[in-house]
């Protein structure tokens, strides 16, 4: 099935975020968060694109959607908070209950993170290249649910010696596994087809 335009109300319909949902085939879900607004980030980053399509050919729904600030030079409150992307959840139960996996690039590991903090429910996560240097990860940590952590040695914005760190103070309350790719970049160039490979094998497991 082909991806279909949905609008997704947040602040008492007052404000919709835009994004693309795709209906799946065995009850499982999968939301999908983009890189950071503010450096050109939204949801048809190649990083994101692949993920999704990793998902629906395992039979997975997917949605992914664009932050309020994808296009502008202001972050709304609603998404550093963490409200926004409760909203977004809240949608995606609407149109197709069931368990849901997370799936944040860059930022959007952050956002999630954010949102897990301030209640948010995942039933699985995947954190791919978690901007530990670049942002504060103060206080977020991965919850208690099966976790894909992926991450290149030659990460622009997130060193191994900042992940080992994070994880060390973050001990695994579940099922985690970290992917480290060797002389592989934040932004997965020439090694998408490894990175899609991964989620796969991460996604199999599940079953």
């Amino acid at each position: 099935m082909a991806e279909e335009r949905v609008d997704i109300a947040v602040e008492n319909a007052n404000t919709f975020l835009e994004g693309l949902f795709e209906p799946g085939r065995q009850g499982r879900n999968a939301i999908l968060c983009h890189p950071h607004p503010l450096y050109g980030g939204d949801m048809y980053n190649d990083v994101v694109q692949l993920a999704q399509k990793t998902f629906s050919a395992l039979g997975w729904a997917t949605l992914r959607f664009n932050f309020r600030a994808a296009g502008t030079t202001n972050p709304a409150q609603g998404e550093k908070d963490g409200f926004d992307l409760l909203k977004v959840s809240q949608f995606m139960n609407s149109i197709s209950p069931g368990p849901i996996a997370f799936a944040g690039y860059s930022y959007g590991a952050w956002a999630i993170l954010h949102s897990i903090r301030s209640g948010l429910k995942s039933d699985w996560l995947l954190l791919l290249s978690p901007p530990l240097d670049f942002l504060s990860f103060e206080g977020l940590k991965p919850p208690p649910a099966p976790t894909l952590i992926t991450l290149g040695t030659r990460d622009q914005f997130c060193s191994l010696k900042s992940l080992d760190a994070w994880l060390l103070a973050n001990p695994d309350q579940h099922c985690r596994v970290v992917e480290i790719l060797p002389d592989v970049d934040h932004f997965y160039r020439g090694a998408r087809g490894q990175l899609g490979q991964k989620i796969k094998d991460f996604l199999v497991r599940l079953s």
